[in-house]
């Protein structure tokens, strides 16, 4: 019988050793590696996605269209592929695999027993609010950090989607530092309600256990960190909100690694 894990995570390429960078990917390695969950990982540059997920059986999945050009699907990681029941089942998005993950391994729970709700009002506030402060400041230190395939890719997209080029999003000075401070601003909001709680308390849902809302949360954090080390440091990210952020991945530690 094959030991083959039967769950395939499509992640994304970058320069780094180890790889690992994209927030979103993130809030998959999180969810699998918490409910220890054997998975292989297939590696993926941003241009071959579209082709390494059809071949994989996902074509025609996707719900959403490419902003650059809506008359195609936007074939995106994360995705996973699991081939342990009768017919192979792929899902694509951080949410949805959760969601999945959940329901076929219920063991470790990600989200409370008493329901979702909090969680996805978390995420959704946190997208709204938070998660566009990220674009400019982060994006350019996104592109130093990707493999040469990806870069022409990434550059050109998002010139499209911002109307601006990347080396254009983050001028050095008051404006960078504006925005650090505006995306420093957006945790301290989301740390209140996290203080609700309890100053010590470090999870959303206030149990000793961390759910998919704090795994989605570390993900963004884990984002700055792995594209840039030195801004990780310089702008004190890990003592925002009194420290709470550092704490976080502090407590998520041993699940933010690849395991294959």
């Amino acid at each position: 019988m094959s030991s083959e894990p039967k769950i395939t995570f499509y992640d994304l390429t970058s320069s780094l050793k180890p790889q690992v960078w994209s927030p979103n990917t993130y809030k998959t390695r999180y969810v699998l590696n918490y409910k220890q969950i054997p998975y292989k990982t297939v590696w993926t540059s941003f241009p071959d996605i579209e082709s390494t997920l059809v071949k994989a059986g996902a074509e025609g999945l996707p719900k959403i269209n490419r902003l650059e050009d809506p008359s195609r699907l936007w074939y995106t990681v994360p995705a996973i592929k699991d081939e342990s029941g009768a017919e192979p089942v792929i899902i694509i998005g951080a949410v949805e695999i959760a969601e999945y993950l959940e329901e076929k391994f219920p063991d470790r729970p990600v989200f409370p027993k008493t329901g979702k709700a909090l969680e996805h009002a978390v995420i959704s506030y946190f997208d709204t609010a938070v998660w566009p402060k990220f674009f400019m400041p982060i994006m350019p230190l996104t592109y130093e950090i990707l493999d040469e395939k990806a870069k022409p890719y990434f550059y050109e997209t998002r010139t499209i989607w911002f109307g601006k080029k990347i080396e254009e999003f983050s001028p050095e000075g008051a404006v960078r530092d504006g925005q650090w401070k505006d995306l420093e601003a957006g945790f301290n909001t989301l740390a209140a309600f996290y203080d609700k709680n309890g100053a010590n308390v470090d999870f959303i849902a206030g149990g000793a256990n961390p759910t998919f809302a704090d795994f989605y949360i570390a993900s963004n954090l884990m984002w700055i960190k792995c594209v840039s080390r030195e801004e990780w440091k310089n702008r004190g990210v890990e003592q925002w909100s009194n420290g709470r952020w550092g704490r976080l991945l502090k407590r998520l530690e041993e699940w933010e690694s690849p395991r294959d």
